[in-house]
């Protein structure tokens, strides 16, 4: 059974009227009872029923009138009290202190390691760390600091040599920087350029022929064809002229005469075989005169690259002579040349050794000048070395350490219960203030309509 059908059967077994089955909530069922609603329970459904049973007229009126008493308990909710945020505050300051002495005793325990022991106690908050050394390790710290005294002593007797030291300038005896060298030769300026002949400036270049000779050769027709076309018509009119007799009489014999279609038809088809046969004779007499054209002046152009062939091998010739020349001149000037850079060579030889040997005496120099200044730095040297001497190694052990603890947060839950109680205020607020309005909106309806109610109830 779907739950709607349940529920139909729940809203049949109402008495007294009921007739409807509703979802009210607690002010609603107040508000019926006060109105005059009975506010018993159903023995059948076992569901709270607020039948009209008496005066309903009367109710309704009385509702109206004190609307404010028909809900005891549904009245404004009073304001919260504001939370005491300086005792919060206070409070919070206490736990941060003592959140503070307990992050100390955790973070700073006594400790006993190979060394010796560490003890760490208070006097209220002022914490006093001790540390006591082992026998062996108080030994040694005694050694160190016995040495370290004892190198301080020494330090001042070098001290005192090296103030005798210092007390006078600085003189060095040594040998002087060398600034000059010996002249290592004169330096060979090389051949001048006439000194074994001057180069030829080039030869005389050939008379090549540029324009070729074309007299001999055949010119081009006037018009194109018009030459080969006279030799080869020569032959070909007549031919045609008989072929055009013979086709006349041929038609005429086979009753065709001039003007009908036939015979026009056969005289245009004769006309147009005459007219292809004179095309052909053109082309080929336009082909034979260029062919005959083309040779000769082929003919001209090689006798034109022979001549010029010729002269270039003689402009070759006369080349080659005059190189193999300026290369006999330039070899003279090569020779020359290589003497004075070898002699040249040897000049600037001669200045990187003299070069070498002012540096070597310069080098000599500064050793002798850095070692007249060691000498002079040495007794300082030796107080640095003897008052630099490695620190004393004490026993390593946990440095005093302070760590906060986050304390509870009293003043920010004081604050966030105060919003809290605000916030619920606000909801009680408006819902009684949505409640109300209903009320006074049921109760105005109530009165405009009381012919109604009387005539609903029977009275």
């Amino acid at each position: 059974m779907q739950l709607s059908e349940k529920a139909q059967q729940l809203r049949s077994k109402g008495r007294g009227g009921d007739t409807i089955l509703a979802h009210i909530n607690p002010t609603e069922a107040a508000m019926l009872k006060a109105m005059g609603g009975s506010g018993t329970t159903n023995p059948k459904t076992g569901l709270p029923e607020f039948g009209f049973f008496d005066n309903p007229i009367g109710a309704v009126t009385n509702f109206i009138a004190a609307p404010s008493t028909a809900f005891a308990g549904t009245s404004s909710p009073s304001a919260p009290s504001a939370p005491d945020y300086t005792a919060a505050a206070n409070a919070q300051g206490v736990a941060n202190l003592e959140a503070a002495r307990t992050t100390a005793k955790l973070s700073n325990p006594n400790i006993v390691n190979p060394y010796g022991t560490q003890t760490v106690t208070y006097t209220g908050d002022q914490p006093t760390v001790t540390q006591t050394l082992n026998p062996m390790a108080q030994k040694a710290l005694t050694s160190q600091q016995s040495l370290q005294a004892n190198m301080a002593d020494l330090a001042n007797t070098g001290y005192k040599n090296a103030f005798g030291v210092l007390s006078n300038p600085f003189s060095f005896g040594g040998p002087a920087v060398q600034t000059s060298l010996a002249s290592p030769g004169t330096l060979q300026a090389g051949p001048t350029g006439g000194q074994y002949g001057t180069a030829q400036g080039g030869v005389t270049g050939p008379n090549l022929q540029s324009n070729l000779d074309l007299s001999g050769v055949a010119k081009m027709p006037v018009n194109a064809g018009t030459t080969g076309q006279e030799a080869i018509m020569a032959r070909l009119e007549p031919t045609l002229a008989r072929n055009r007799v013979s086709t006349e009489t041929q038609l005429i014999n086979q009753g065709l005469r001039p003007g009908t279609e036939a015979y026009d038809n056969a005289a245009r088809i004769l006309g147009q075989q005459e007219n292809d046969q004179r095309t052909q004779a053109a082309l080929q007499g336009l082909n034979l005169d260029i062919g005959a054209n083309q040779q000769g002046f082929n003919q001209a152009l090689n006798a034109g690259q022979f001549g010029n062939t010729a002269n270039l091998a003689g402009f070759g010739a006369g080349l080659q002579n005059q190189q193999a020349a300026n290369a006999a001149i330039g070899q003279n000037f090569g020779q020359g040349q290589s003497a004075a850079q070898m002699q040249n060579a040897m000049v600037a030889q001669q200045a990187n050794q003299n070069l070498q040997q002012g540096q070597f005496a310069n080098t000599a120099q500064q050793q002798a000048m850095a070692q007249a200044l060691q000498q002079r730095q040495l007794p300082i040297n030796e107080i640095s070395a003897l008052t630099g001497q490695s620190q004393i190694q004490n026993p390593q052990f946990q440095a005093y350490q302070g760590s906060n603890i986050a304390p509870a947060p009293i003043a920010n839950a004081a604050a966030q219960t105060a919003a809290y109680n605000q916030n619920l205020y606000n909801q009680q607020t408006a819902s009684a203030n949505q409640n109300l309005g209903g009320i006074f909106g049921l109760g105005s309806a109530a009165l405009g309509n009381i012919p109604a109610i009387t005539k609903l109830f029977g009275f």
